[in-house]
């Protein structure tokens, strides 16, 4: 009997103290850098124009292999912007680049949260393009939304402290750009 009390103490200690670290987890805006504040952090400093992609596994390999070894190819400041390549396209506007750059800098979890990460599959289907002026590809990020990981042209763009939520977030930013394929179509 002891020892069946001592399990069930254990086992509610744990499942409550999981919960708290769960809450700790939750997205919450952390900072308040205004739009201004952001938009002087590269690659938004240097880009005049932020572009979302998806791109299509079309090789009969494994999904995102094509996303990963086009991106790959790109010479960044030499390689210009095709949309051809691409399966969908949507350009952001200031309001979204705005909602973008606030998720990116604003947003992490109260507290460092206590998680048993998994990488359950790395299958970009999407991207962040940034373009100069010239349209020349100045940096990527490349995102999978199923397993939350990115990856990034340099060690300067990053989506910023993980928080759970913060990929529905970005998710929200390409609906709103209409892009279907990697948010609610996939293969």
């Amino acid at each position: 009997m002891k020892l069946f009390l001592l399990l069930y103490f254990c086992c509610f200690q744990f499942c409550s103290s999981q919960s708290r670290l769960d809450k700790n987890g939750t997205c919450t805006k952390t900072k308040h850098f205004s739009a201004r504040q952001r938009l002087e952090h590269f690659p938004f400093s240097a880009a005049k124009h932020i572009k979302l992609i998806s791109l299509e596994n079309n090789n009969g390999i494994r999904t995102g292999s094509e996303l990963m070894a086009h991106l790959d190819a790109i010479q960044l400041k030499r390689d210009c912007f095709n949309p051809l390549f691409y399966t969908e396209v949507a350009t952001l506007n200031k309001v979204q680049i705005n909602r973008l750059t606030n998720i990116i800098y604003n947003y992490s979890y109260k507290k460092k949260p206590f998680t048993f990460g998994d990488l359950k599959c790395y299958e970009p289907r999407n991207a962040i393009l940034f373009l100069d002026n010239n349209d020349t590809i100045i940096g990527f990020l490349e995102i999978c939304f199923e397993c939350h990981h990115f990856r990034a042209s340099s060690e300067a763009i990053s989506l910023g402290t993980y928080c759970a939520e913060k990929y529905n977030m970005l998710q929200s930013i390409f609906k709103d750009g209409h892009i279907e394929y990697g948010i609610s179509k996939t293969d």
